[in-house]
């Protein structure tokens, strides 16, 4: 150690720390003890997954574990979820009739990426239909709930055949669903 309480590779005390973690969980733990500014800690952290062969996703996954930024991601949760629910609610205070056009139409929007990510944001749907994003999460949960009823049946799913189940509550799918699943359990004799 220098004169300067830098190291040879130069890197100071609280550095050092950073960069002896032996694991993301801990390196999470000594990033919230060592006060550095933000760019030599992401210098450091280069270093670190450099020497260590973790990536950034490891990182983040350590993250989001840690109790701290657990409790940091959920204040005020609840009032950022009221304003986003009363920032997207397009019903007016009107109910949605949902019926065959206006669901068939839900149907074709209600789609999927490669990667499994909607297409269409909640809002947008909930824009586009003229409703609120809990109407829309009601509509795409029986969405799902009728895919994994028809693959359990190994039927190809029509708009006819998903039509067919999504006008059932979601209680009752759930109950079909589930008697999907110890139908597929049992045998005949």
């Amino acid at each position: 150690m220098g004169k300067d309480g830098m190291s040879k590779n130069g890197l100071n005390k609280q550095e050092i720390l950073l960069y002896n973690s032996r694991s993301p969980e801990e390196y999470i733990e000594n990033s919230l003890k060592c006060r550095l500014p933000s760019g030599r800690k992401a210098y450091v952290t280069r270093l670190w997954l450099e020497k260590k062969r973790f990536s950034i996703e490891d990182i983040k996954r350590a993250r989001n574990r840690h109790p701290y930024w657990k409790k940091k991601k959920m204040e005020g949760s609840t009032e950022r979820n009221e304003l986003r629910r009363r920032e997207h609610d397009y019903s007016g205070q009107r109910s949605i009739d949902w019926d065959e056009k206006i669901v068939m139409e839900f149907i074709g929007l209600n789609k999927k990426d490669r990667k499994g990510v909607y297409v269409h944001k909640d809002f947008e749907l909930a824009r586009h239909f003229s409703t609120s994003i809990p109407s829309i999460q009601h509509y795409r949960r029986k969405y799902n709930m009728v895919m994994a009823i028809l693959k359990k049946e190994k039927t190809p799913p029509t708009s006819k055949k998903i039509y067919g189940y999504i006008t059932k509550s979601e209680q009752k799918l759930r109950t079909i669903l589930k008697g999907k699943a110890r139908a597929k359990g049992k045998t005949r004799n």
